[in-house]
């Protein structure tokens, strides 16, 4: 069943009314016609199954039958605060992270970062928005992850709220499990964390000690090394499975 996350205007009672890009993707790309259902969410983790009653290119009409929460929201809230990576590779971790059920995303600027990210547009921010947008419509999520305007190292690591973790390829004592763990005896139940990911160039040693003293803890994957990309999708999987976020 096709799923849209609609404005919460859309949704009047037992009526939605849908305009826009929304109805003419319904009309022409998906061919829609009165009968179908089709599954509207209003970013508060409702979701609505709707049966059309009326369709064109230009609006599109539809009765509420049923509604219930979202089951694909974690209990989790994960934060990625993720340096900037070439576009492309960093448009993966959007995609693929909001399908693992992160809840917002923070980009980063770091030492070795590209170094104009501070001039960027509100267009790439739309774009990003947009992908993000698409993965939780078609990854069953009933919220849109957030997409933040990007910020400097520091600032994320003092802002940042709940427990905190920081892949870095230096460490070698403490596993991400083990820190988890840690966290879990401070008393910091990980419902709320922060993940950190470095560049392509990696983090500094000054960066990951600035980060360890807000709290944020270092934690080794293993002996090879990981792409930013891949890390980012890995550390997100592997905190998920932890807090037990990948069970049916």
């Amino acid at each position: 069943m096709h799923r849209f996350f609609v404005s919460t205007n859309s949704i009047s009672g037992s009526r939605v009314s849908l305009t826009g890009g929304i109805a003419a993707q319904i009309a022409q790309v998906l061919r829609g016609r009165p009968k179908d259902t089709v599954m509207v969410l209003d970013d508060t983790g409702m979701e609505y199954r709707v049966v059309l009653d009326y369709v064109s290119v230009t609006q599109i009409g539809g009765e509420v039958i049923d509604f219930e929460m979202c089951a694909g929201e974690p209990n989790v809230e994960i934060t990625l605060y993720q340096a900037i990576i070439k576009g492309d590779k960093f448009e993966y971790v959007l995609q693929k992270c909001t399908e693992l059920g992160v809840s917002a995303f923070v980009p980063v600027i770091c030492e070795r970062s590209i170094p104009n990210a501070r001039k960027w547009g509100d267009g790439r921010y739309e774009r990003w928005r947009l992908i993000v947008r698409e993965a939780a419509e078609q990854s069953r999520r009933g919220r849109v992850p957030r997409v933040d305007v990007a910020i400097g190292f520091k600032d994320a690591c003092e802002n940042h709220v709940g427990s905190g973790v920081i892949p870095w390829e230096v460490e070698s004592h403490h596993s991400l499990k083990q820190v988890l763990g840690q966290l879990r005896e401070r008393g910091m139940g990980p419902s709320r964390i922060g993940i950190f990911i470095g560049p392509e160039g990696g983090l500094t040693c000054d960066e990951v000690d600035f980060a360890r003293a807000q709290g944020i803890l270092p934690a080794t994957l293993g002996p090879r090394i990981l792409r930013a990309e891949t890390a980012s999708v890995a550390v997100s999987a592997a905190v998920m499975y932890e807090l037990d976020e990948l069970e049916a």
